[in-house]
């Protein structure tokens, strides 16, 4: 006679006559495919965090409940009856249970493991391709009120400031993201069209001095929800909500930071007046329109900025660049507005000597003074260095990589001005101005043909820009003369009724009569307009009259700043090719002290 079974084994052997294994293991199946549903769809529906929690909570709390039930009852074909020990000598066999017999069991069974490996599938591996790009897209106005626009864009400019100090992240500039504004793409299609890796969305609510942000992290190539929280906060906080977030996204898409990169962001900013950011930010967004209406608010708010918080150095670098636009706008006389500007922007570095935007600002400065007046080369190195400061503090601001780009091109550093001009088109791939540098930089080194390529993109970019149309007709010109597609560039001049492509292309061709009647034409009609020297020249240089280019040259250089030689022959060297080896050229040269 074999000795009775244990108690454990006697309850195991229960918990099978009562199925209560088997329920289990279908409610576990049934949870995670809902589970993995849920956590697929739910950030594409936008459906709240919490409830995504709150299904978790409920799978969770139904896990015991169902066990439960089926220790207690039973499903067969006359319906729910309790369920009765097997130990019972009059319990009879459990009925094959309908609903979770083994025909169901496995079909859970399978779709679980479907789900399993397709979320597998969809998840970024361990040791796959880390995110090292990012793009933050447009965030939400959830105030309801148009007029708090300007708040909301500028946490936005913000949260990618914050970000793109982290030289091991490519951030994509806001010129570009905005473009994604109200958009109805998805998101794999804009990580596709901006290359990154990942894309961040979220809002922003401002009520009275309180603020909350919610930003999300999704996965560029799956549209997976990779993160999401919520940040609040007074204003005089503002500065350290923005930290956190930035901070909050490096961590959680694990980027290797700098032990000084690490420092800044845990650095505790001090507080700031409500009232003075809240003047600094719509003199900011004025700013961004570049027009003479809104570059005068732009100054309005940012003067009441720095006047209500002087230890405000991002206020002062604003204004600084306001005052500048103004310069060029003719808002303000030259002297005064130099002087201006240099003030705000010796505030800012003095406030805040690693603001990276205030170093393009000084030398933009610099640059600036140089091409207006007399100066040295010793100025136009600082300039120089200035540039070079802005974009080793911030290797992922786009104007300091533009506008070093512009000076190194200008100055006929042209293979150190295209990796920064390259560099500005990956930060800011919808935008035109890196590709019009580029054009503009191999244009400069008689590089017609890849100029026309470059000034192309630009124009598709943003058809209805005059000044690119203009420079994209003169590469394509200088490239069929280049080519030596004379009868062409002939065909093309007399189309248009441009006489010195006419010209040109009737010296190409060697029909010296009609290119000589031509250049006494032009010559005398530009000398009745009063035309510039430096119209004269370009005319005389592609007639090919050595002599009379050079005089005119020399005239004209008389005249100019050595910031003004440099710009003028870092632009037209390439089109003096029959001047380069005439020792007068040469002796010009060296007066700009520029290496070709």
């Amino acid at each position: 006679m074999s000795d009775p079974p244990s108690r454990l084994a006697a309850f195991i052997s229960e918990l099978r006559h009562r199925r209560v294994f088997r329920v289990a293991i279908v409610y576990a199946g049934v949870a995670f495919i809902v589970f993995q549903v849920a956590d697929f769809t739910f950030p594409a529906l936008h459906v709240p965090d919490w409830f995504s929690s709150a299904v978790v909570v409920l799978l969770a709390l139904g896990f015991p409940i169902a066990v439960g039930l089926a220790w207690a009852f039973d499903l067969t074909a006359e319906g729910l009856v309790r369920a009765k020990p097997k130990r019972e000598p009059t319990a009879a066999k459990a009925p094959h249970h309908i609903v979770i017999g083994n025909k169901s069991l496995a079909v859970i069974a399978v779709l679980a493991v479907i789900v399993a490996v397709w979320a597998l599938l969809r998840e970024p591996s361990p040791g796959g391709a880390p995110i090292t790009s990012i793009a933050v897209l447009p965030l939400d106005n959830m105030s309801g009120d148009p007029e708090q626009e300007y708040f909301t864009e500028g946490m936005h400019e913000a949260i990618i400031t914050n970000l793109n100090r982290l030289s091991a992240l490519k951030v994509i500039s806001r010129t570009s993201a905005m473009r994604y504004k109200d958009t109805d793409k998805l998101m794999p299609e804009i990580a596709r069209e901006l290359n990154v890796d990942a894309l961040v969305e979220g809002s922003v609510l401002k009520a009275g001095n309180r603020v909350r942000i919610t930003a999300q992290l999704i996965h560029g190539a799956s549209d997976e929800h990779l993160w999401s929280n919520d940040y609040e906060g007074d204003l005089t906080d503002i500065l350290v909500l923005q930290k956190t977030i930035a901070r909050a996204i490096a961590g959680e898409i694990g980027l290797a930071l700098k032990t000084e990169e690490k420092a800044r962001l845990e650095a505790i900013p001090s507080e700031v007046n409500p009232e003075a950011y809240d003047h600094y930010l719509k003199g900011w967004r004025y700013r961004e329109e570049e027009n003479p209406v809104s570059i005068q608010k732009a100054m309005e708010h940012l003067e009441q900025a720095v006047a209500l918080d002087p230890g405000f150095a991002l206020a002062w670098a604003n204004l600084g660049i306001a005052y500048g636009l103004a310069l060029d706008i003719g808002l303000i006389e030259q002297t005064e507005a130099i002087a201006k500007a240099r003030y705000a922007v010796e505030q800012a570095l003095d406030l805040d000597p690693d603001l990276a935007q205030a170093h393009v600002n000084l030398g933009l400065l610099i640059y600036y003074i140089g091409m207006n007046s007399v100066t040295t080369a010793a100025r136009w190195d600082e300039a120089g260095a200035a540039f070079q400061r802005g974009v080793e503090l911030n290797p992922g601001l786009l104007d300091a990589h533009y506008e070093y780009g512009l000076f190194l091109s200008r100055s006929a550093r042209y293979d150190e001005a295209i990796p920064h001009f390259l560099k500005a088109q990956e930060l800011s791939p919808l935008s035109h101005h890196a590709y019009q540098g580029l054009g503009r930089t191999y244009f400069s080194m008689g590089q017609f043909e890849k100029a026309y390529d470059y000034f192309r993109k630009a124009q598709d970019l943003e058809p209805s820009n005059s000044f690119i149309g203009y420079w994209l007709e003169i590469s394509r010109l200088n490239m069929l003369h280049q080519q030596g597609h004379y009868e062409e560039l002939l065909a093309e001049g007399q189309a248009s009724g441009d006489g010195v492509t006419m010209m040109g292309a009737f010296r190409g061709l060697n029909e010296h009569v009609p290119a000589a009647a031509l250049f006494d034409s032009l010559r005398a009609g530009y000398q009745q307009r009063g035309a510039s020297k430096r119209t004269l020249v370009v005319l005389h240089a592609v007639f090919g009259d050595r002599e009379g280019a050079l005089t005119l040259l020399e005239e004209h250089f008389a005249e100019l700043s050595l910031g003004q030689k440099r710009w003028y022959m870092a632009n037209y060297h390439s089109g003096f090719g029959d001047l380069h080896g005439d020792p007068r050229y040469q002796a010009l040269m060296a007066q700009t002290g520029l290496q070709y």
